[in-house]
């Protein structure tokens, strides 16, 4: 299995990189997320003229119709500058679920926007004390007369505040997981907006019999399709991570070489050298596995290799991940004093978004328990896709 960029993946990473770093200087982040927007318009604005809004969104419909690894090397870019462009939560995911449940009209108007970068979608799936993976205690009823109404309270919700539209889970009167378009303004609609622990916008939202209408035309599977979603996201989420890793080693490194202690440069500690050096092999080992899952992704986008794998791989990758995450959130933390547990630090934002993402998705546990439930759990994953003749 190649586990490199080619050519033109490592220019889109470049570009990406490139015009993210432009605004996201020093303090970048801490002015964006406290921006009543919660990211940078202008870098919103960039990525849309990159076509990077329509990154994941099919030419049919104004996107380029890129596949797992460009979505990958995108978010590894934004990552490396702790961005807060919200390409995955707001743009991707909502993007998957109308192309898998959504009619052809539904599909032509809002992936279109979606692709123009013209709105954002916000999924509302995670509910107060309710399982992840359990189905949704939000409920959907759909009258004699055809119209739709959901009730329910979602939280967090990431970038509701700037949502055009919500994509809400709820169930039935047939007890079926159903996905409800609904408009962020529309009647029944209350939000409680605020922030994450690592400084993104998210709200918490109530629904009380508010007007909506069915993603698709209510008989498709739509608990595949969100699972297939969510983990196709935690394969993305980890390009971010990796990106948010290396460029924390990096400045790190930066530190240990710039920071004087008793007349010396702390580089010349041995120890600390050492501790740098275990970060490195933590980024690299995360990068690994997160362009192994990034593959199998693409291979299962192209049809080679059966979906069915897509969810356990994900989840192997989402665990390693983040627990590298939480390691280096901490170690470069450690390695920069006192000054890395600061809002005005840069390496404080980096350590905060590493931590706030080992929880997206259900997070960590939610992963755990899956796995736990897996008829594969005792399986060792192969390292090469499709080898049969591997020992």
């Amino acid at each position: 299995m190649n586990l490199d960029l080619n050519d033109d993946q490592q220019l889109l990473f470049e570009t990406v990189d490139s015009a993210v770093g432009r605004d996201y200087t020093m303090g970048g982040r801490a002015s964006a997320t406290s921006s009543d927007l919660g990211w940078n318009a202008r870098t919103w604005s960039t990525l849309t003229e990159l076509g990077l809004t329509g990154l994941t969104i099919d030419e049919d419909h104004g996107g380029v119709g890129a596949g797992p690894v460009e979505l990958y090397a995108s978010l590894q870019a934004i990552g490396r500058h702790a961005a807060t462009e919200p390409l995955l939560d707001g743009v991707a995911l909502p993007g998957w679920l109308i192309t898998d449940l959504g009619t052809a009209t539904q599909a032509k108007e809002l992936l279109g926007a979606l692709a123009a970068g013209e709105t954002t979608i916000a999924v509302a799936h995670a509910e107060p004390g309710h399982a992840w993976d359990a189905a949704p205690a939000s409920t959907v009823t759909v009258a004699d007369d055809g119209s739709v109404t959901v009730s329910g309270v979602k939280a967090p919700v990431a970038h509701a505040d700037q949502a055009s539209h919500l994509l809400v889970t709820a169930v039935d009167a047939d007890g079926r997981t159903q996905v409800a378009v609904v408009e962020s303004g529309a009647t029944g609609v209350r939000r409680a907006d605020g922030r994450t622990a690592d400084w993104t916008h998210a709200s918490q939202v109530t629904f009380t019999d508010a007007a909506g209408v069915l993603l698709g035309d209510g008989t498709s599977d739509a608990a595949t399709a969100l699972r297939t979603a969510f983990a196709k996201a935690r394969i993305a989420l980890t390009g971010e991570a990796v990106g948010l890793m290396e460029s924390g080693l990096q400045m790190t490194v930066e530190y240990l070489k710039s920071r004087r202690q008793f007349g010396v440069p702390l580089s010349t500690f041995q120890a600390l050298v050492h501790r740098a050096a275990d970060l490195y092999a933590q980024v690299e080992l995360a990068r690994s596995m997160a362009l192994r899952a990034t593959a199998v992704a693409e291979a299962v986008a192209a049809g080679s290799t059966d979906a069915a794998i897509l969810p356990e791989t994900a989840d192997d990758a989402f665990v390693f991940v983040a627990d590298a995450a939480l390691g280096v959130a901490e170690e470069t933390v450690q390695l920069h004093g006192g000054i890395g547990m600061t809002y005005e630090s840069e390496i404080g934002h980096h350590a905060a978004r590493l931590v706030g993402l080992t929880a997206a998705f259900g997070g960590v546990d939610a992963a755990r328990r899956r796995a736990i439930t897996s008829d594969t759990v005792l399986e060792a994953p192969s390292a090469l896709l499709n080898n049969a003749d591997a020992a």
